[in-house]
């Protein structure tokens, strides 16, 4: 019993700094998390954008037409009805934007088939340094 007189717990003060420090901690951290989720959401975009560009250019080869919508592409890309852009947002030409549509489309820029999101091609989907 004599053992547990001289133990002490945590002071008030201690603990209001201990609260302190994580809150400045999760204040830099939460921002760094967002920028790295919405580098990686567009990292994904350009791959299945690049993906998707390529088959166009295969089936117009073995086709001599161009492809009316990606589904077309189900013998040039494995699983291409599974290809989903992610959700939230990415950085199109170094702004951060919420992505409106949930689907890959196939538009005709300058004379040649591109895949596309919401409009944008995949050289379009530049990402921005984090420091």
């Amino acid at each position: 019993m004599l053992g547990r007189l001289n133990e002490r717990g945590f002071a008030t003060l201690e603990v209001i700094l201990m609260i302190t420090v994580l809150g400045i901690l999760s204040a830099v951290a939460i921002p760094r998390f967002a920028a790295i989720t919405t580098s990686a959401n567009t990292a994904k975009v350009q791959a299945d954008l690049s993906t998707l560009d390529t088959a166009i250019a295969l089936y117009q080869m073995d086709n001599g037409k161009v492809p009316s919508d990606i589904s077309d592409l189900k013998d040039y890309v494995q699983d291409v009805d599974k290809i989903k852009p992610p959700s939230g947002s990415v950085y199109v030409e170094g702004e951060e934007k919420d992505l409106s549509s949930s689907t890959y489309s196939i538009t005709t820029v300058e004379k040649n088939p591109r895949a596309t999101l919401d409009g944008n091609t995949s050289d379009k989907f530049t990402k921005v340094e984090t420091q």
